[in-house]
C-alpha cells in the first residue's frame, strides 16, 4: 500500500516501516520548539496529546514488525527483517519508550524538563540514526518516498535539515552573500528546538538566530546579492523582508517567553520555524539562492523538516470578535489590492489620492496589529507572525514605498521598480489575508470568503460585523473590539504553496 499521510490512517496499527516512519515524522514536526499542554482551546490540540498518540502508534508498528519479521512491507513492498534490521529496530523501540517517558515531564520549568527536554533531543537524532545507519533499511525507504503538504517528498524517518554553527559558519551568514550560507545556521537552529528550548540551549539558539537577522538585513541592503538572491523579483524581496522580520520577532518576543510562559512560546517557536522554512521553500528564486533546485525539498539552507500528517492540526475556531477581525481583514486587503493595482496602472486610488491611500494601509497595519496583541493565548502563538511582524510589516513597508516614490515624481527605471514593489505589496496582502483565514472557522460555522471586499461577504454564512476602512486601533477596552475610530466595537474575550504568497507555511501547517 501507498503510505498514507491522513491522521487517522497513519494512526492506525500498520506492517509498514514507511507508514510508521511517517507517523515519526508528524512526531519530530510537533517537537520543534517543543511540546506544549495549555491551553487547550478554540479546537486546538496541545502538542503533547498529539506526540505522544503519535509514538505510541510508531512503537507498536515497531514491535509488531519485530515479532513477525516475515510480515513487514516498507511503501506496500514486502521485506524481511534481517538481523541487522531487527537489531536496529529493537533499538528503537526503546527509544521510543524513553520518548513517551519523557514527553509529559517535558513542559513547563526546572531541572528535570530542562532533562526530559535535552533526552528528547537526544533520542530523536538516536533513532534516525539508528534508522538510516542501517543501509538496507535505509535503502528501502528511500524507495519509498512520499509525496507531503509541504511539497517536499519525504520518507519514512525523515532526517533533520543540515546545519552548522561553528565559528566559521556563524561568521559566513552574518556576512549576508546568500541564502544557503545564512540557511545552513537557520537549519542547525531549527535542529537544536527539537525537543524544545530552555536555559541549557536558549543561548546558542539565539546566537544563532542573531546571526540569521544580520545576515538577511546585510542581504536586503547588498544590491548584488539581493539581485542573485531574488532574480530581480520584487515578490521575492518581500518574502526576504517578512523573514528579517519573523526572526527579529522570534529574538525579541518568543525566545524570552520560553522564560515566562514555556507552553506558547513552544507553540510560537514552532509556527514562526515552519513559516520561515516554507517561504524560503516556496519561493523557487529564494530556494534556488539557497542551494535548493527551485521547488521545496531537505537539501540547502532553511530544508524542509519533516512534514506533518493531514488533520494534525486544526482550524482556529474563531469568537465573534476574531470574525468580526478577519473579515475586516480580509475585505480590507482586496480593497487595498485594487487600488494598487490601480495606481501601478497610472490611476487614481479610491481614497482619492496617494497620501490617503497611504494612510489607509498603515491604518489597516496598525489595526491588525493591535487586535492580534489584544488576544493574547494561542491565537499569538498561530498568527503573530502573519500579523504583529511578519507579513502585514513586510508587505506595508514594501506599499508605503513604492507609494511614496510614485509621489515624489519617480520616472523611468525608479517609477517602474515603485511600481512593481506595490503590485507585489497589494497581492501579498490578499494572498496572506486569505492564507492565515483560511486556517479559521468563523462563530457559527461556515467559511471565509477570500476575494471578498466588504465585511458583510467575508463570511459565507455572513456572521462577521463591521466596516472598512479600518482605524488603526483594534476598540475601546482591549478587548478586541474592532471598530476604532471606523466601525463598531464588539467585546469578547490547504492547497499547495504559490510564489505569490508570503504564508506558505500556513498553507499546509495549521490545516
Amino acid at each position: 500500500m501507498a503510505v498514507s499521510t491522513v491522521r487517522t490512517d497513519a494512526l492506525t496499527v500498520s506492517p509498514d516501516l514507511a507508514q510508521a516512519g511517517a507517523t515519526f515524522n508528524d512526531a519530530t514536526r510537533l517537537l520543534d520548539g517543543g511540546l506544549w499542554s495549555q491551553p487547550d482551546a478554540n479546537n486546538q490540540a496541545p502538542y503533547l496529546g498529539l506526540f505522544t498518540a503519535d509514538i505510541n502508534t510508531v512503537l507498536s508498528d515497531v514491535n509488531a514488525d519485530i515479532a513477525t519479521p516475515n510480515m513487514v512491507t516498507v511503501g506496500g513492498t514486502a521485506y524481511t527483517l534481517s538481523s541487522t534490521d531487527a537489531a536496529a529496530l529493537m533499538q528503537v523501540a526503546g527509544q521510543l519508550q524513553t520518548l513517551l517517558n519523557d514527553a509529559p515531564m517535558s513542559i513547563g520549568h526546572g531541572a528535570n524538563v530542562v532533562a526530559a527536554q535535552n533526552e528528547i533531543h537526544a533520542t530523536i537524532s538516536d533513532i534516525l540514526n539508528e534508522v538510516n545507519g542501517d543501509t538496507t533499511l535505509a535503502a528501502a525507504l528511500a524507495n519509498a518516498s512520499y509525496p507531503t503538504k509541504t511539497g517536499a517528498n519525504d520518507v519514512g524517518f525523515q532526517t533533520l535539515p543540515t546545519g552548522a554553527d561553528d565559528a566559521a559558519s556563524l561568521a559566513a551568514a552574518q556576512a549576508g552573500a546568500n541564502l544557503k550560507d545564512i540557511g545552513a545556521v537557520f537549519n542547525a537552529a531549527t535542529d537544536l528546538a527539537v525537543g524544545g528550548l530552555n536555559h541549557s540551549n536558549l543561548d546558542q539558539f539565539n546566537t544563532d538566530m542573531q546571526a540569521v537577522a544580520t545576515g538577511l538585513n546585510n542581504l536586503l541592503n547588498n544590491p548584488t546579492a539581493l539581485a542573485a538572491a531574488t532574480n530581480g523579483d520584487p515578490n521575492s524581496t518581500i518574502h526576504l523582508q517578512t523573514m528579517l522580520d519573523q526572526v527579529n520577532l522570534q529574538i525579541d518576543t518568543f525566545d524570552p517567553m520560553h522564560r515566562t510562559n514555556p507552553d506558547i512560546a513552544a507553540r510560537s517557536t514552532n509556527d514562526n520555524l515552519l513559516d520561515i522554512i516554507d517561504i524560503v521553500q516556496g519561493d523557487a528564486n529564494l530556494n534556488t539562492n539557497a542551494g535548493g533546485n527551485g521547488m521545496p525539498g531537505h537539501v540547502g539552507g532553511f530544508s524542509e523538516m519533516p512534514s506533518y500528517l493531514t488533520g494534525t492540526i486544526q482550524h482556529y475556531q474563531d469568537d465573534q470578535a476574531q470574525t468580526n477581525f478577519w473579515a475586516q481583514f480580509i475585505a480590507e486587503a482586496n480593497t487595498i489590492n485594487n487600488d494598487l493595482t490601480t495606481v501601478a496602472a497610472g490611476g487614481t486610488p479610491s481614497t482619492g489620492s496617494l497620501a490617503s491611500l497611504i494612510a489607509e494601509i498603515q491604518n489597516y497595519h496598525d489595526f491588525t496589529v493591535n487586535f492580534a496583541q489584544s488576544q493574547g493565548g494561542i491565537f499569538d502563538a498561530r498568527f503573530d507572525n502573519e500579523l504583529v511582524l511578519g507579513t502585514v510589516s513586510a508587505d506595508t513597508k514594501a506599499a508605503v514605498a513604492g507609494l511614496t516614490g510614485i509621489m515624489n515624481g519617480d520616472i523611468g527605471a525608479a517609477l517602474a521598480a515603485d511600481q512593481g514593489q506595490i503590485t507585489a505589496a497589494g497581492a501579498g496582502f490578499v494572498a496572506n489575508a486569505g492564507d492565515v483565514s483560511g486556517n479559521n472557522d468563523p462563530i457559527g460555522g461556515g467559511a471565509y470568503v477570500p476575494t471578498a471586499t466588504t465585511v458583510a461577504d467575508a463570511t459565507s454564512t455572513g456572521v462577521a460585523k463591521g466596516t472598512i476602512p479600518v482605524g488603526p486601533t483594534a476598540g475601546p477596552g482591549g478587548h478586541g473590539g474592532l471598530g476604532g475610530p471606523s466601525g463598531p466595537d464588539v467585546a469578547s474575550h490547504d492547497p499547495a504553496p504559490t510564489p505569490a504568497s508570503h504564508t506558505f507555511e500556513h498553507m499546509w501547517h495549521h490545516v
